[in-house]
């Protein structure tokens, strides 16, 4: 079944602290106006408009591991309510259970007196539209989102999901059929970021448990300390129905040296949690481990203990690119089994069968994918970026990358 899912970067601003000489003005103003409700009322407004424009550099936050998702924490309203939120760059709106926020709490809240309604591959949500303020890291900015009354097929561990799809996947959601701004658009026209860019770095759970904060969201830029070599960069695919989410063309699978798929489209989705491939592929890639069967327990493909030291490296082709999994990563390791509702001491591979889809999604690289890879959504260039992740040392530590 397929789940569908702070290193907080501070800017530094130059401060030039004042002596205690006294400094005389050859004129003097008169600073006490009279007070207009409405100028007051727009004072939070226009201040926090000149604090975005000294704060455009990239910054980022954490993400927890859930170890079928990824959530992140969304302030909403005024007094603020976190809420913990699946990280989906597979879909754009944001929505939130209404057993988590209560609209009416908050002092800053719009009503939009409008409905949405959101069908997921595992599940549903749907409710009535607001505006209100929201906070990321250290930022604030106004965004537009769901309230749900009514949702199935999420777990009691979050409380609703954001999206960070391409903002047009978020048409036709609400009851007017509107586009919905995403939260790093809302930041990119607050000016808080200078690029619509989102940076994603997401790790394996170390452990037997099923939840380690171990992941990075940076907006406006990459983390350079996130990643190895440099990101291969590819546009978004001209082949449809990929091209309406972060989309790309793989050019080749392989099983070591043995190709089992030519080119074939697909997508890039935080919010799916497997690595999936149309049949075809898929049956091409067990064709060449001997004995491998899919499980009808967990409708995942089960590895022969003889087979397990044989196995080698799987490659993706990505523009000039070859990423490869490794071994290791691409099977299930034995301290997760049993959260996936295997046998403990059985070997299972991340990597499922999509269905009988061979022309526009022939794949889905999901977050057991992603664990492995350092991945870039960049709106502003409308193309998506990939590299092998890791930590490494820069000489300037702290600084995130515009792009």
């Amino acid at each position: 079944m397929v789940y569908k899912s702070l290193l907080i970067f501070l800017l530094s601003v130059a401060c030039v602290s004042a002596n205690n000489t006294p400094r005389h003005s050859p004129f003097k103003a008169n600073l006490i106006r009279p007070a207009n409700p409405v100028q007051l009322k727009d004072v939070y407004s226009r201040d926090m408009t000149r604090f975005a424009s000294y704060a455009s550099g990239p910054f980022s936050i954490p993400a927890v591991n859930e170890d079928v998702s990824y959530t992140i924490t969304v302030g909403l309203g005024t007094p603020v309510t976190n809420v913990s939120l699946i990280f989906d760059t597979g879909s754009s709106n944001l929505w939130v259970m209404n057993t988590s926020y209560n609209p009416f709490h908050s002092s800053t809240v719009k009503d939009l007196r409008e409905t949405f309604s959101i069908q997921y591959g595992s599940g549903y949500a749907n409710g009535n539209e607001y505006i209100d303020v929201a906070t990321l890291g250290p930022y604030k900015f106004h965004q537009e989102f769901g309230v749900s009354n009514n949702f199935s097929g999420f777990s009691s561990a979050v409380q609703g999901l954001v999206g960070f799809g391409p903002a047009d996947l978020s048409a036709n959601v609400t009851a007017t059929g509107s586009v919905v701004p995403t939260p790093p658009e809302n930041l990119y026209f607050a000016h808080i970021i200078k690029s619509n860019v989102v940076g994603v770095w997401f790790q394996p759970i170390t452990n037997g448990s099923t939840q380690e904060t171990n992941g990075e969201i940076t907006f406006g830029g990459v983390d350079p300390t996130k990643f190895l070599g440099r990101i291969t960069y590819v546009p978004i695919t001209t082949a449809s129905p990929s091209n309406q989410f972060w989309g790309i063309d793989v050019a080749e699978v392989a099983f070591g040296t043995t190709k089992v798929s030519g080119i074939i489209h697909g997508i890039v989705d935080t919010g799916t949690t497997l690595i999936l491939l149309s049949d075809r592929a898929t049956n091409a890639l067990y064709a060449q481990i001997p004995g491998a069967a899919l499980d009808n327990v967990t409708s995942l493909y089960i590895i022969p203990p003889a087979e397990v030291p044989k196995l080698k490296n799987i490659s993706f082709k990505v523009g000039n690119k070859v990423l490869k999994l490794t071994p290791a990563q691409y099977t299930i390791p034995q301290n997760q089994v049993a959260n996936i509702g295997g046998t403990v001491g059985t070997t299972y591979s991340w990597i499922a069968p999509l269905g009988d889809n061979e022309s526009g999604m022939a794949f889905i690289l999901g977050q057991k994918f992603l664990e492995n890879f350092y991945s870039v959504y960049d709106t502003t260039h409308k193309r998506v970026g990939l590299a092998k992740a890791g930590k490494k040392v820069c000489k300037k530590r702290g600084k995130k990358t515009p792009l």
